[in-house]
């Protein structure tokens, strides 16, 4: 098989990157090469609206990275990152090149990243309690985009806000698209044992020219979207999605607010968001939600809090798997709802996730994640299974 780079950009941010080593010899510069593998797979069954049953076995490369991040004196820095799955060519990620004045309270970042929503998304996909991230996330369409953002942040604060434009991996034309962010967390208590974190954010998309927007979501696994599911699963429904709104909206507003509480070993977290949709023509407007509730503990390590981000950092591993411990284990329960009902609009999926991950060393995990997922209005009652994952990174 061969692979592209998709965009002029892409095969930019790659030559910088091969240029970076000498620029370090000659200048005041770091470099620093690393990525993740995440292998996937899922052993789930669908049970259709007619009573009919299938089953679905798969494996996938859920994620294979490469980066290249680093300094430039005392106020620049950048990172270059892509990205290859099963079912993608080789993509862009991250992109940006971030200027931070010293001895200045804000930061300028100009490239292709993240928006900044949500504390889930905002997190390193290390870093999440859950294989996957709620299903709001992907539902409303969380994504990278090229832009610029102004942020500041302390010790118990941040706030971000930015302009973009499309994602620089998008096909087509008309890539006229366009949104508006913003973030901003606080942590009204943190001590050594515990801390408490709150947050809320924004985000104002417009749609292309030639594409409307539409709000879908599969039943937890990402294997559903592949291609080699046993029994066809895309003939079922369509993408893996089980739940899915036809293309209606020409642009929508994203409200969310999110909690977390850390103490010692111990944690929760949730996070709701809405969307008010506005259809374009004569499609209906409509108004949409979604969230999830979790706690769990960790055995061995805990839950670590990353200031100037606003979101989870990597765990901490006390002991070790090979240097006299055993790892850390951690285990999480959680209730996942996304609700795509509102007059014409029909589609609402709950989530049961049970999960444990064991942690040899604080760069690799196995995790284990059974999940139950039931269905209103959608092209199957319920889908119900288990993801295993073998991750590291370096």
């Amino acid at each position: 098989m061969t692979h592209t780079l998709k965009g002029g950009i892409a095969i930019s941010a790659l030559a910088v990157i091969m240029t970076l080593p000498s620029v370090a010899v000659a200048q005041d510069a770091t470099l620093t090469i690393g990525g993740r593998l995440m292998l996937d797979q899922t052993f789930a069954s669908v049970e259709n609206n007619d009573g009919t049953s299938f089953n679905v076995t798969d494996s996938e490369v859920r994620r294979a990275r490469l980066f290249a991040k680093g300094k430039y004196g005392d106020s620049l820095s950048y990172k270059f990152e892509f990205n290859h799955t099963s079912e993608s060519d080789i993509e862009v990620t991250d992109g940006f090149v971030q200027f931070a004045p010293k001895n200045q309270p804000f930061k300028v970042k100009v490239g292709h990243f993240k928006t900044h929503n949500s504390l889930e998304e905002e997190a390193s996909s290390r870093f999440i309690s859950t294989i996957e991230r709620g299903a709001f996330t992907d539902a409303f369409a969380l994504d990278r985009r090229l832009g610029v953002s102004v942020g500041t942040a302390a010790k118990n604060y941040t706030f971000n806000v930015g302009v973009y434009g499309e994602s620089i991996n998008d096909e087509g034309p008309n890539k006229n698209g366009y949104a508006m962010a913003a973030r901003g967390t606080y942590v009204p208590y943190q001590t050594d044992e515990s801390l408490l974190h709150l947050g809320a954010s924004w985000r104002y998309r417009k749609a292309r020219d030639d594409q409307d927007l539409r709000y879908r979501q599969r039943p937890y696994a990402h294997t559903f979207d592949s291609d080699n599911t046993v029994n066809d699963v895309t003939g079922n429904f369509p993408s893996g999605r089980i739940i899915t709104t036809d293309r209606f909206a020409s642009s929508d507003n994203f409200f969310a607010g999110e909690v977390l509480a850390i103490h010692n070993g111990f944690w929760a977290a949730g996070e709701y968001a809405l969307v008010s949709a506005n259809g374009s023509g004569d499609n209906p407007d409509a108004n949409f939600g979604g969230g999830y509730a979790e706690v769990g503990y960790v055995i061995g390590g805990k839950k670590t809090y990353k200031s100037s981000g606003g979101t989870y950092n990597r765990l901490k591993v006390y002991e070790p798997f090979g240097s006299g411990g055993w790892g850390a284990l951690a285990l999480v329960a959680r209730y996942d709802t996304l609700d795509l009902e509102d007059e014409v609009y029909l589609g609402q999926l709950d989530t049961i996730t049970l999960g444990a991950d064991w942690w040899p060393t604080k760069q690799t995990r196995l995790r284990v994640n059974y999940f139950n997922a039931d269905a209103k209005d959608g092209f199957a009652d319920s889908a119900e299974g288990v993801v295993a994952r073998l991750g590291f990174d370096f």
